[in-house]
């Protein structure tokens, strides 16, 4: 779906995002440092503050929207090595004709120096989503987003790295 060789693919920061005073993101770009597929990967760099709860939020509007056919969604996200430990990172989708919002129940821990794929279930009746999807959830995705997040721990400063971003079915 997403395998950041070649362009972001329309991957951002949006502007409301950046003006929150939670928001640590900084920048997105391509990067050819490390990859978990092929040879480019998303590069998000980050500011995390330590001592309250911050996130860096990504997205990417929806072209395909009806997911109908899928199971379940997939990303692998990458530390540095010397990044502390207790970095999270969730999937958040903007669904329907309401544009309403709903992420992951509850975060991923991210492992520094590996590869962490994060999956969500779409089927319906998932607990992977603060409300259980139906057949319509998936039917009609307007957006597509990430945050990685610091529950007050651990302060850092660095990239943050994406790669690999797949529909199952």
């Amino acid at each position: 779906m997403f395998d950041f060789e070649e362009s972001l693919q329309d991957w951002g920061i949006p502007d409301w995002a950046q003006e929150s005073a939670d928001h640590v993101g900084k920048t997105v770009d391509l990067s050819k440092e490390v990859a978990s597929h092929g040879t480019g990967s998303m590069q998000v760099f980050a500011d995390f503050p330590g001592g309250r709860w911050t996130g860096s939020y990504i997205e990417v509007l929806m072209y395909v929207t009806d997911w109908s056919p899928f199971g379940s969604i997939s990303v692998d996200v990458y530390l540095p090595p010397k990044t502390p430990q207790g970095l999270l990172a969730r999937f958040i989708l903007t669904v329907g004709e309401k544009w309403e919002w709903t992420e992951m129940n509850r975060p991923i821990p991210l492992e520094p120096g590996q590869w962490t794929t994060i999956t969500a279930h779409l089927k319906p009746g998932s607990l992977d989503w603060k409300f259980f999807p139906t057949e319509a959830f998936r039917k009609d995705i307007r957006k597509l987003g990430i945050r990685i997040e610091s529950d007050k721990n651990p302060a850092y400063s660095g990239p943050i790295y994406l790669d690999n971003l797949r529909l199952s079915p």
